[in-house]
C-alpha cells in the first residue's frame, strides 16, 4: 500500500508492551481489536452469504468493542441535536473568516435536519454563497498540523488523503481551542446510509450490487479503526498522545 522509500510502522500488541498496566476490560480491548483486524484483513468472499457471515462476526466484534470504549472519551457530547446557538455560532466564525449567504440562511428541516433556505427571491445566475479556501478543511491542513509526519511515513496515511481528512478531523474535535470548533460542532453525528444498516437491513439488500459494495466499505472502515487503535496504543508522537485515550470506533464510524 505504501512506497519502498517510507518508513512504516510496526504495530505490535499493546497487551505484550503493556500487560501490566490493563484492567480486564482493557485487556479485553485489545484482543479484540487483534481479532477484527485479523477478520477485516480477509479476503472479501465471492458468495455474498459468506460475506454476510463475516461481516455478522465483525459485527458482533465491533459491538463489543463500542460497550468497552464507552467511558473512554467521556467529553464527547451525547446530545445529536444541533442547536440555535450552534448554528448562530458557525454563521459568526463563517462571516468572520470571510464567507458570505447572500438572501439565505441556515435552517432546520422537519425530517431533513439542516439546510439551505433562501429568505428572498434568488435572481439567476448570482452569487448565493461564497467560501474561502480558508474555511475548508484539506490536506494541506493536515500537513501543517502534527499529523505532518505521519502523513509522510505512514502507509496508509501517505496514499489515503480521506482517512487523513478523517484522522484530522478527529484530532480538531479533541483539542478545546481549534481554529474549525465551530464547523465540527454544526456537522450530521447520525447517517442514514447503509454503511449504518444493522444485520438484519443489510439481508434485504440480497440480490442488490449495493450490498457487496456495502460489506466491502464496513469491512475497510473496521480494518482502519483497528489499525489506528493499535498505532495509536503503541506510538509515542504527537499524534498518539492525543488520541490514545480519545479515539474510539464510534468516533471513527
Amino acid at each position: 500500500m505504501g512506497r519502498k522509500n517510507k518508513t512504516n510502522h510496526t504495530l505490535q500488541p499493546v497487551k505484550t508492551r503493556n500487560q501490566r498496566n490493563l484492567t480486564p476490560d482493557q485487556r479485553e480491548l485489545e484482543e479484540l481489536v487483534d481479532k477484527l483486524l485479523r477478520i477485516s484483513t480477509l479476503p472479501q468472499q465471492p458468495i455474498i452469504q459468506k460475506s454476510l457471515e463475516n461481516q455478522k462476526e465483525i459485527n458482533n466484534i465491533t459491538e463489543r468493542v463500542k460497550k468497552l470504549e464507552v467511558n473512554k472519551n467521556s467529553k464527547s457530547s451525547v446530545d445529536n441535536r444541533v442547536t440555535s446557538a450552534i448554528i448562530n455560532n458557525f454563521m459568526k466564525w463563517c462571516t468572520e473568516n470571510g464567507a458570505h449567504l447572500n438572501g439565505c440562511s441556515i435552517q432546520e428541516f422537519e425530517g431533513y435536519e439542516l439546510g439551505i433556505k433562501a429568505e428572498v427571491d434568488i435572481q439567476q445566475s448570482s452569487l448565493v454563497i461564497a467560501v474561502p479556501r480558508k474555511l475548508m478543511m484539506s490536506i494541506e491542513n493536515a500537513r501543517e498540523s502534527i499529523l505532518k509526519d505521519l502523513v509522510e511515513n505512514d502507509k496508509i496515511l501517505s496514499t489515503m488523503p480521506n482517512v487523513t481528512l478523517a484522522i484530522f478531523l478527529l484530532l480538531e474535535k479533541f483539542k478545546g481551542d481549534s481554529f474549525w470548533k465551530p464547523y465540527i460542532e454544526i456537522l450530521p453525528k447520525t447517517y442514514t446510509t447503509v454503511l449504518y444498516f444493522s444485520i438484519d437491513e443489510l439481508e434485504e439488500l440480497k440480490g442488490s450490487p449495493t450490498l457487496d459494495l456495502a460489506l466491502r466499505q464496513i469491512k475497510s472502515i473496521s480494518r482502519q479503526y483497528a489499525y489506528f487503535h493499535k498505532l495509536f496504543a503503541t506510538s509515542d508522537d504527537p499524534v498518539s498522545k492525543v488520541m490514545r485515550n480519545r479515539f474510539t470506533f464510534k468516533e471513527y464510524w
